[in-house]
């Protein structure tokens, strides 16, 4: 049991040490939409789709959505 404990903790720690934290802005015809949001991801790609669903969420009319370190 330990052993099992102890291998998801280690599971739950590399994968946090890898994310890293992007700045996410939605834009509709160019102009952002909406406030920079925060995301923490192991890629561009997942921090964009990350953003886009809580810009979906949040019901904001927007067109796409940019990220960067």
């Amino acid at each position: 049991m330990k052993k099992i404990i102890m291998g998801c903790a280690l599971m739950f720690i590399s994968s946090v040490s890898y994310a890293t934290a992007y700045e996410c802005k939605a834009y509709k015809d160019g102009v952002q939409v909406g406030e920079t949001m925060t995301v923490n991801a192991s890629k561009k790609d997942v921090a964009e789709a990350k953003a886009y669903s809580r810009n979906n969420k949040a019901k904001l009319d927007f067109d796409y959505v940019t990220c960067t370190e």
